[in-house]
């Protein structure tokens, strides 16, 4: 590890940035974009040892035949940290600046994990590649979880730099300790870099007719980043409180690695029409670290609660997400459909317009159910742990494998789901069972319809008579009127995120009480924000666009 005070003037110039990625974090320019790079010293590069290609390929071929996870990636073990590598850089104002290169030869993307990572107040983390048109962060204190775990999103390229800020008022309070680098080596265009028709030519995106009557169930289902290197597939799920706790169920064969504090949950991951886009959509949002609430192997389910990047404990209101409603039921369904993530790509879905039926995946045990034939398009890997709906619109299993397959015919366009309601007792402890978690009031609940909370805090509605709060005109050009009216004088957070889930403007209003402030947004491009209000006793989310 290398240290360099930096006594030279600093010289600010103009950059470009590509926010190429939604994870969740709070937006700004790295340092180094900001300054004369000449003014700046070289810093030390980590390159990863080589792959044997051949190998990873004969392995895929073989796991490619059943549904599990799809393998995109090979995963490098590290141990770099703040300490060991990288190179320091004191700024003459006290501040610090630690980089680090990491170059990966011939990935397509790379993703990290780190076991060990703490922001205090002020600092900041930005990783891009080295062309710096690919950039994901800040990652600030407000990314930091109780089992100091973190990881990212897949980022472009076979060379990224990690770059950290710490203000003189922290130094040395900052923790980043890298354990895994995850190199990129098939599978990963469609998901990192946009560009469309990885899974199988008969899958149908969850925008077009099919998915018509789907639209709120699709929010609730994410593309899973699990064990480093693999894509499967999952489902926000509702809870009989319905008080929004981010649980997501999948399948037990993704959590393999037991590496649940480092899974990534990408959201919107989908097309806006029915139809491929030629350019990258703006809709993919990303969270990443979760726990482990329960799992059990009859079933093949897991159920994890997403731990990072929440809003009020729950997932950001600019996700506008849906927690599907399930069935526990032992009943099979008149007919099926399942909303999944083949191949890592963008969402699709698939019916099978017949009933399911009860089958034993081992053994003579019907704890899984089998969708009778699909007629209109299937699962590959990658669709692992997706959710199966019935007619009514609720989850009643979560795709455990079978031999469906774009080309496949009769009685070869199969699968099986294991079953919601086997696992809703599952081996009869918390550990094993979702009943424990999804019926904590010991209700007795057999059905529940899906809970979508931004019906209850504004967001579909911006007009609400009931709220204290309304923003006008809007649309605008940037400036925003916030007019308030409070019964009791209250500290007031406004926060304003973007439709890639990044924090642009953040004020603390203290004790209003009536009264209207301002929202400027002038320096933000055009497009839709949402401006997040909290009180202590409330939150109301306002969708507001800006018009240039």
């Amino acid at each position: 590890m290398k240290k360099i005070i930096l006594s030279l003037a600093i010289i600010s110039s103009a950059v470009f940035i590509n926010k190429a990625v939604a994870q969740f974090s709070q937006g700004g320019t790295p340092f180094s974009f900001t300054v004369d790079s000449r003014h700046l010293p070289s810093f030390e590069n980590k390159t990863m040892p080589p792959l044997d290609l051949d190998a990873l390929k004969a392995e895929d071929a073989v796991n490619d035949l059943s549904k599990g996870p799809f393998r995109f990636g090979y995963n490098h073990y590290v141990s770099l940290n703040l300490q060991n590598s990288g190179t320091w850089t004191t700024l003459p104002n006290g501040d610090r600046l630690w980089r680090l290169g990491i170059k990966s030869p011939n990935a397509l993307t790379i993703n990290l994990a780190f076991d060990d990572f703490f922001m205090p107040k002020g600092a900041s983390l930005y990783i891009y590649n080295t062309s710096r048109d690919f950039v994901i962060g800040a990652f600030t204190d407000v990314n930091n979880q109780k089992d100091k775990a973190f990881a990212t999103d897949l980022i472009a390229g076979e060379s990224i730099v990690l770059e950290y800020y710490e203000p003189a008022l922290v130094v040395n309070q900052g923790r980043i300790s890298l354990f895994r680098v995850t190199h990129a080596y098939r599978g990963v265009k469609e998901y990192a870099t946009k560009q469309f028709g990885g899974s199988g030519s008969c899958e149908i995106n969850v925008n077009c007719p099919l998915g018509a009557n789907w639209q709120n169930e699709k929010k609730g289902v994410v593309c899973l980043v699990v064990n480093g290197g693999e894509f499967c597939s999952g489902s926000l799920v509702n809870d009989v409180p319905q008080d929004g706790k981010p649980y997501v169920l999948t399948a037990n064969h993704c959590s393999t690695s037991n590496d649940w504090a480092s899974w990534i949950f990408r959201f919107n991951w989908e097309a806006p029409t029915c139809t491929n886009p030629s350019s990258s959509p703006s809709t993919a949002q990303s969270l990443s670290g979760s726990i482990l609430c329960a799992r059990n192997t009859p079933s093949d389910f897991c159920l994890v609660q997403i731990t990072g990047g929440l809003t009020n404990n729950t997932v950001p209101a600019s996700y506008s997400t849906y927690f599907n409603g399930w069935s526990n039921i032992d009943v099979p369904a008149d007919s099926a459909w399942g909303i999944h993530h083949p191949s890592g790509d963008i969402k699709k879905i698939s019916e099978a317009a017949n009933a399911c039926t009860a089958v034993a995946w081992t053994g003579s045990v019907t704890d899984h159910w089998q969708v009778g034939l699909w007629t209109q398009a299937c699962t590959e890997p990658g669709s692992s742990g997706s959710p199966l709906f019935d007619q009514n619109h609720r989850i009643v299993g979560q795709l455990h494998g079978g031999p469906s397959a774009c080309g496949n015919t009769g009685a070869n366009m199969v699968d099986s789901y294991g079953k919601f309601a086997v696992s809703w007792l599952g081996g009869g402890t918390s550990a094993t069972q979702l009943k424990v978690w999804l019926d904590p009031n010991n209700t007795g609940a057999t059905t529940l319809n899906g809970f979508d909370p931004n019906m209850h805090i504004g967001v579909a509605d911006n007009n609400i008579s009931t709220t204290p709060f309304s923003i006008y005109p809007n649309p605008s050009d940037g400036n925003f009127n916030l007019e308030v009216k409070l019964a009791t004088a209250q500290n007031l957070t406004v926060k304003v995120i973007n439709v890639v889930g990044e924090v642009v403007s953040q004020n603390l209003i203290s004790n209003v009480l009536n009264g209207k402030y301002i929202i400027d947004l002038t320096s933000q491009p055009k497009g839709i924000y949402f401006a997040e209000i909290s009180t202590f006793t409330q939150t109301t989310v306002k969708k507001i666009i800006v018009l240039k």
